[in-house]
């Protein structure tokens, strides 16, 4: 059992170790071998790969990345606890160049991640390297536009794997696979110690030379994503995404006001774009296999049934799906207070 463990490890070892060099542009393999076979290591200067990203994060066609770098980062494996406990990847300072496609790009392509270990259904290495905890100190994202650019400053960033009630717990309870639907649930939290918003004007001649920068700066916040994915190929079908902050306080002038809706508009065609790009390539609906009568019966086992009846515990894990289902994609803001000031930011005024 130790040595198949052992070994099990080792091949993890590889196929994360490709995994990581397909994420990177100035890396090879053999050189992350080396320091993630002791369970830690130290790497300093990646240039990420921009496509390779985008594929993971599943990033809507309206929005393209065009440069990742990151100063250091350090990465903590415990290979004989893979399928509980998370890999700790811990990236000091990172910075982020998009910008917003007027066309769509093309769809996102397979997974990195499955690609790398040889297999492109949802396994055993597409699930540690989703289940990594990440810890950044600073990240810096910024986004240009035909209209605006902006930028989004983030500190003490940390993300990681939660249970469908969006608490940390051992990773085997962070998804949720349907064997007869075909698809796997997963569920995700991003939280922060403070975000700084920061956007202004694109200067291109046709734009009002007058505009004030907007800047918004948050305390504390968080970001909870579902994702619904097939597991024969990892497709995302649908996700869920709330981004929620306790306390904002936000003072605009009226023109800011303007160019905040200026800058939305300017993104809503696009993003329609890509939205009827998503619905003329999505596919027919597949028809799923119903699995073979072992897996069944090691799902009947998992939810504490017998192999005699697989039926009824297959029932309950449908309905357990059903419970958390992603029907449809969706983005939710949720503010528990807001405080916000609009005033007229004239410069001159009457006398008297």
């Amino acid at each position: 059992g130790r040595e198949s463990a052992m070994a099990a490890a080792a091949a993890a070892a590889v196929s994360g170790a490709h995994a990581a060099a397909r994420f990177t542009k100035n890396l090879s393999p053999d050189k992350i071998n080396l320091s993630t076979l002791k369970g830690e290591g130290q790497l300093t200067n990646l240039e990420l790969d921009e496509e390779v990203l985008q594929n993971v994060l599943e990033l809507p066609t309206w929005l393209a990345i065009t440069r990742v770098y990151c100063n250091r980062a350090s990465i903590r494996i415990q290979w004989t606890r893979l399928k509980t406990h998370p890999i700790c990847l811990c990236l000091d300072k990172v910075e982020v160049e998009m910008k917003t496609c007027e066309d769509p790009r093309p769809p996102n392509g397979q997974s990195p991640i499955a690609l790398a270990s040889g297999q492109s259904e949802y396994g055993f290495a597409e699930k540690v390297v989703e289940g990594m905890f990440i810890i950044v100190n600073s990240i810096t994202i910024k986004i240009h536009s035909k209209a605006f650019h902006a930028s989004f400053e983030l500190w003490q960033l940390q993300g990681y794997s939660v249970n469908p009630n969006w608490q940390q717990s051992d990773l085997r309870l962070t998804r949720i696979t349907d064997p007869c639907r075909g698809e796997v649930l997963t569920f995700k939290e991003i939280t922060w110690q403070t975000l700084r918003i920061e956007a202004d004007a694109t200067d291109n001649g046709d734009q009002d030379p007058v505009t004030t920068p907007l800047r918004l700066i948050t305390n504390q916040g968080r970001i909870q994503i579902a994702l619904k994915r097939r597991t024969k190929d990892c497709n995302v079908i649908s996700s869920k995404l709330m981004f929620l902050l306790d306390d904002l306080l936000w003072v605009l002038t009226d023109s800011q006001l303007k160019a905040m809706m200026k800058y939305a508009e300017s993104l809503s065609e696009a993003m329609e774009k890509s939205a009827h790009q998503r619905k003329s390539l999505a596919p027919e609906p597949v028809q799923i296999t119903p699995p073979a009568p072992s897996a069944q019966q090691s799902w009947a086992q998992a939810f504490g049934g017998s192999q005699g009846n697989s039926n009824s515990s297959s029932s309950r894990l449908s309905q357990y799906f059903e419970k958390f289902d992603v029907k449809e994609s969706s983005y939710h803001l949720l503010i528990s207070r807001l405080d916000l000031h609009i005033c007229d930011d004239s410069q001159s005024r009457e006398p008297g």
